[in-house]
């Protein structure tokens, strides 16, 4: 059961509401509140949490004792709350109207105290002997701000320097001996930019963030905030060169130029990599460099496949399926999304196939494969800082493939496409669209059927914009690219398209580099942080999106979204949370449920009119890979396809069956492959001159586990569940891949 807590906060004196205060929602226990989520109040003062039971049921608890807490946006000073006012058994909807006055509004500071901070930040300043023209405009732009411009103590202390240990006597002066929340804030702030100011960290400015440590005054949390000013766009802005090449390596985050090596190693010897256990190491090696997910070292070419069926004559052109297949002994915790990128293609005409794979040469696989091993770990370890070339992270374009105004795309979204030779699969360098790219560029963007735009969007893991939107033209030209506000960055793997709209998903999948300094994973799923839908107008920006909060979940693909009305429709696998395919163990190393089991197709219907979403399950059973008919890609569709989890051979991400569902009559069809066969994602292939959505071939690449045979499997997808029409033996094995995609001839030859 879905519970809420809403209200409206607003300043006495003028009864106008608050915008941007930090709101929270806890239930009272015994020994530890529970969390039952947190939130900004709106440009009208109105704000709402939404939760449900397992944020804080218990034994004997069917209903939350509920209180609330305000503070303001920086979230460090409480302006309200009800703790003493507890709501015991709370109903699912509760509602708070709470006047703030304006004095309580003000952040208050004594003279005094804005003295000794003034006196200890000079002190801060002169500790390496030299007092920077930078850092003298920066105290005298704090003392402006405290109104001590006028102060000759001040003035006088600017102008002659300051021993070290006069520097420590002042700051202790100003902490005292029980220092509070807000002066720890206050110089955690202003020691990070004076320090960061210079761009370097001194031995003798080590030696004080040392002796803050011996204070307790939260070192790591001081060397986590230097970690982000480091990282700040502002601050690589200052050290790569001002070019719109160093603008758009600094907007990616991909190619450093050697800018990290700019950052003190202080901060970054903090920094470390992730420190599975060893049952999550050894697991993820046996998932995934094991059976059909271990990698082949083959590329090959073959002619006149051996056809089981007959291959239907109106079937021209080419199947591609994009996967990892790591030329090297991966570094460190592998992961399934690590390998590079290899393509195999079967090319079909005149009843015939043929076969033919290559790998995905990127820059970072070549340098790899020059120096005969592995130089970049996946995802869940450190990025390479001093990585060659001044790649950080290796792009493996390892996840789909788009065929868009002439050209093959191989697609990885964490940086540039790559341009692929459709007859020879031959890599043929990078694609910035003629220097215009200014993000990552998603492994998922959509074409328009009808205007023939590709629709892409970007993600920063590490500075924002955490998110880029653009449009390209048909005729190939990015037409704009702009910047959409999120709070922190996310796991955005797919968004969709309607006719006037695109949508995106900020979910609670979150990377957070700052936890590897604690020797965890950097993805995490934040069950309490907001997750909504995003819907802007095709050719708008961040003025223009609408926001829907919806419950918390996960999307890792869409099928298609579309217009009905006053609604924006959007059809999706959802999962209820997401641990990115790893296994998770109990307190007996016991295997858990997996990720993929929890996943629905799941439909949502937000009204652009009253603002309301309504959620609604498809149907149970787990699925994932969701692909139509893409000259719908917009419009509304009735089918959809998608592959059935093999829950029982978990933690394996494999998949035993093909379902299509009607949505028109909501009914289901099943393609069983049978005992031992596993496929991946499917893609239609329309029949020429089709005028029925379904008119056409569902194409798949099949693993026979039990011959140990890998095929192209070709079903109608108006005869679902007979056998196949032809089934295409490949003359390798094929390892589990991502995503495929369908040419026709014609579309290639126009």
């Amino acid at each position: 059961m879905l519970f809420q807590v809403s209200g409206h906060i607003y300043e006495t004196e003028s009864n106008s509401g608050i915008p941007g205060l930090f709101v929270k929602a806890f239930d009272k226990d015994l020994i530890k509140d529970d969390d039952l989520g947190e939130t900004l109040t709106d440009s009208q003062g109105n704000f709402k949490i939404i939760y449900d039971e397992k944020d804080f049921g218990g034994m004997f608890e069917s209903n939350p004792d509920l209180y609330i807490v305000v503070k303001t946006a920086d979230r460090q000073r409480v302006l309200y709350t009800s703790k003493q006012n507890i709501r015991r058994e709370a109903t699912v909807d509760e509602h708070f109207e709470i006047g703030i006055t304006k004095t309580s509004l003000q952040q208050t500071h004594s003279f005094e105290d804005d003295k000794k901070l003034i006196k200890a930040l000079i002190g801060i300043a002169w500790i390496d002997g030299v007092l920077e023209p930078s850092e003298e405009q920066y105290i005298k732009q704090i003392a402006v701000s405290k109104k001590l411009t006028d102060n000759s103590e001040i003035e006088s202390l600017l102008n002659q320097p300051v021993p070290p240990e006069q520097c420590y006597e002042w700051l202790q002066e100003y902490l005292g001996k029980n220092p509070t929340n807000e002066k720890y804030q206050e110089l955690y702030e202003n020691i990070s930019s004076l320090i960061s100011i210079d761009m370097e960290v001194n031995a003798q400015e080590a030696e004080l963030l040392e002796f803050l440590s011996d204070q307790k005054t939260r070192s790591q949390k001081l060397q986590e905030r230097l970690m982000k000013i480091f990282l700040d766009s502002k601050f690589i802005g200052k050290v790569i060169s001002d070019t719109r090449e160093g603008a758009r390596i600094a907007n990616q985050g991909i190619k450093t130029s050697g800018y990290y090596a700019r950052i003190p190693n202080l901060i970054l010897s903090q920094f470390h990599s992730a420190k599975s256990d060893s049952l999550l190491k050894d697991d993820m090696g046996k998932i995934y460099l094991d059976d059909n997910f271990a990698p082949i070292d083959k590329e090959t070419s073959s002619d006149e496949l051996q056809v089981i069926g007959e291959l239907p004559p109106e079937l021209s052109g080419m199947f591609l399926r994009n996967g990892p297949n790591p030329q090297f002994q991966p570094l460190e915790l592998y992961h399934w999304f690590d390998g590079d990128g290899m393509i195999h293609a079967v090319n079909i005409s005149n009843g015939k196939a043929s076969y033919r794979n290559r790998y995905v040469r990127t820059e970072a696989f070549e340098i790899e494969k020059q120096a005969g091993k592995a130089i970049w770990p996946g995802l869940m370890n450190l990025p390479r800082f001093d990585g060659p070339h001044g790649i950080m992270m290796k792009n493996v374009a390892n996840t789909s493939l788009v065929w868009h105004a002439d050209k093959l795309l191989a697609l990885w979204e964490a940086g540039e496409p790559y341009i692929i030779n459709h007859s020879s699969l031959e890599t043929l360098g990078s694609h910035t669209f003629g220097g215009q790219l200014e993000s990552t560029f998603t492994a998922h963007p959509k074409i328009d059927p009808v205007t023939g735009e590709m629709i892409f969007f970007g993600c920063s893991f590490i500075m924002p914009p955490y998110l880029q939107y653009g449009v390209v033209s048909a005729e190939g030209e990015i037409l704009q690219t702009v910047p959409i506000d999120l709070p922190s960055p996310v796991m955005m793997h797919d968004f969709a398209i309607t006719e006037q709209y695109s949508i995106f998903l900020d979910l609670p999948l979150a990377f957070q580099p700052m936890r590897m300094m604690d020797g965890k994973l950097p993805i995490n799923f934040e069950w309490k942080r907001l997750s909504r839908i995003g819907v802007v107008p095709r050719h708008g920006d961040n003025s223009s999106i609408r926001w829907f909060s919806i419950p918390p979940c996960m999307v890792i693909h869409t099928a298609n979204a579309y217009e009905e009305g006053d609604e924006v429709i959007l059809v999706a696998c959802r999962m209820k949370y997401c641990n990115l395919l790893m296994p998770i163990y109990d307190e007996n190393n016991r295997l858990g449920e997996i990720d993929l089991e929890t996943l629905e197709l799941f439909r949502w219907r937000l009204n652009l009119k009253t603002g309301s979403v309504k959620e609604e399950v498809i149907d149970h059973v787990a699925s994932e890979f969701p692909r139509i008919n893409d000259g719908l890609i917009g419009r509304k569709m009735r089918y959809v396809y998608a592959s059935r989890v093999a829950a029982y051979m978990k933690p394996k991400p494999l998949f035993d069956g093909i379902i299509k569902y009607d949505l028109e009559d909501n009914s289901t069809q099943t393609h069983e492959l049978g005992r031992g066969r596993f496929c991946g994602e499917v893609t239609f292939a329309p029949r020429p001159g089709a005028t029925v959505e379904d008119d056409g071939w569902l194409l798949t690449i099949v693993w026979d586990a039990v011959v140990k045979q890998s095929e192209l499997l070709i079903i109608d997808a108006q005869n679902f569940t007979s056998e196949p029409v032809a089934r295409v033996i490949i003359p390798q094995r094929v390892p589990y891949g991502f995503h495929a995609t369908w040419i026709s001839s014609l579309v290639m030859a126009t």
